[in-house]
């Protein structure tokens, strides 16, 4: 078999749903293997970011690669992060979890389904919240040490799932890191350090930020956009 270079991204996309893979077993060995089920989110989100910037650096950008790594997603930061969460902080809510947590896995499918078929001009935002950033959301409430009410993290879970097929506008981390006013660059960059140096207290912090940020942003332009349509 002749080598190609397309292998090399979709080497880095399979190391993604490898980690994704591993996640779910954590997540099955129960609670006290979150820790390592949410590094191994963390990790899967890294190879995601990678794949990409791989094969565009080996102009290999192609079809193939692209639906790999959705299915490779709905693994890593969809069924994985679901299922850690609910054996973590989801199951004493009842039923209500397992919809919580179904509801986060179908909109984080739908997701990535709408994202394959929207060509988009614009590369700083994403049309509804990204899944990896869902998938750290839902990792890193199933790592913190706390007491974690399960009523809250149901909705917080199911309000993710919906963020993901809303038609909000999120930025993307290049966005983020480079072209946003620089103070919110600056409370995220302390927010980052802050969550690294306490994970099992602060991770949370770091998707509530990003979350939260897109709202408000959302809610700045709906405001700005109203006075021209006027």
């Amino acid at each position: 078999m002749k080598f190609r270079r397309s292998w090399i991204p979709n080497l880095v996309t399979s190391g993604n749903l490898f980690c994704g893979f591993l996640a779910v077993i954590a997540a099955v060995d129960g609670p006290r293997a979150a820790f390592r089920g949410a590094v191994l989110i963390c990790m899967a989100a890294c190879f995601d970011t990678l794949d990409g910037r791989t094969a565009r650096a080996l102009g290999v950008s192609g079809e193939f690669g692209k639906e790999l790594d959705s299915l490779a997603d709905v693994v890593s930061f969809g069924v994985a992060p679901a299922l850690l969460v609910y054996q973590v902080a989801l199951r004493e809510a009842g039923w209500l979890g397992v919809l919580a947590a179904g509801i986060f896995v179908c909109c984080g499918a739908g997701r990535l389904a709408r994202y394959n078929l929207i060509v988009s001009s614009d590369k700083r935002f994403f049309v509804g919240m990204p899944i990896p950033m869902a998938g750290m959301t839902a990792a890193s409430l199933a790592l913190y040490q706390g007491n974690v009410e399960p009523y809250l993290a149901t909705a917080l879970i199911a309000l993710t799932g919906l963020l993901m097929i809303s038609l909000l506008r999120y930025p993307s981390l290049e966005q983020l890191a480079f072209e946003a006013p620089l103070p919110f660059r600056i409370i995220f960059t302390f927010v980052f350090l802050l969550a690294l140096a306490r994970p099992g207290q602060l991770l949370f912090i770091l998707p509530l930020s990003y979350i939260s940020y897109g709202l408000l942003a959302n809610l700045f332009w709906m405001l700005r956009a109203r006075p021209k349509a006027a």
